[in-house]
């Protein structure tokens, strides 16, 4: 989220580049969602791969190939194995932090492994979930929630401005931004809902509740970022900096929702009705 910045033709062009570069983005990533499978698992895999290399370079980690082979392959390994893919995941991270560790440096290549396989990861074990076209449609809406989520906290709290919700971590945010995108998250949930012919007073919840996660995960890698001095992980994605930067809200909502769903198994079931 960004909320504020100075000079009207700066706004205007930082805000072409986001929607020139979404109107690429977003129908790549919603066929790979939808088509699931290797396609998936390539795509969370490239994902990975990049978010390793931001994350090594931001923290200037001697183990960077280590932490992005364990991303890569951990991503690939989901169709295969989940649990291979989450042991390769955790155990990929320890032996990068014990390398790291062993010439006496303080390292984060373990979260930073685990955060940069994760995220992706979680995303295809939502895609997986089976019944039917209950995974497709699980997975789609965090997607969706989250992507309105963030363009509303985006231009409510340019709009709007206010006071700032995290002044230390990331003094571009503010509460009005954050309130934004709790709203646009629900109305985007209760439109899909109808769509998928699921509880709308479910979905409503669900809707607050990815908003709430995916600005937790912006604020998470907000802090790390000024932990490390740096604004954007990377250039990779133009209008939005890095792979991280742009994955960071969306991957903490699949995350959190396969959290969810792992302590209430028959949700899963109740949220997609016969489409």
């Amino acid at each position: 989220m960004v909320d504020k910045q100075g000079g009207k033709s700066g706004q205007k062009r930082e805000v072409l580049v986001r929607l020139a570069s979404a109107a690429v983005l977003v129908p790549i990533a919603v066929a790979c969602v939808w088509l699931g499978g290797w396609l998936l698992a390539g795509f969370a895999a490239l994902c990975a791969g990049l978010m390793a290399f931001e994350w090594a370079r931001m923290a200037k980690s001697r183990v960077a190939l280590l932490m992005i082979i364990g991303a890569v392959l951990t991503n690939f390994l989901h169709p295969v194995d989940p649990r291979w893919a989450l042991i390769g995941l955790v155990g990929t991270g320890v032996v990068a932090m014990a390398l790291e560790q062993r010439d006496g440096l303080k390292s984060t290549a373990l979260l930073g492994t685990l955060y940069a396989g994760g995220l992706p990861l979680a995303l295809q074990v939502l895609r997986a979930i089976p019944d039917n076209l209950t995974g497709l449609y699980i997975a789609m809406g965090v997607m969706l929630l989250s992507w309105a989520s963030d363009t509303s906290a985006f231009f409510v709290g340019r709009r709007f401005g206010g006071p700032l919700l995290a002044p230390k971590d990331s003094p571009n945010k503010t509460w009005s931004g954050a309130i934004g995108a709790v709203v646009g998250s629900v109305i985007t949930a209760l439109v899909f809902a109808y769509f998928v012919k699921g509880p709308l007073l479910t979905w409503a919840v669900l809707g607050v509740c990815v908003s709430v996660a995916a600005q937790f995960g912006d604020l998470f890698e907000s802090q790390i970022k000024r932990r490390h001095g740096v604004k954007d992980t990377s250039g990779f994605l133009p209008g939005h900096g890095g792979v991280m930067d742009r994955l960071d809200g969306f991957g903490s909502a699949c995350v959190a929702m396969v959290a969810v769903l792992k302590a209430m198994p028959m949700l899963a079931s109740m949220l997609v009705g016969h489409v």
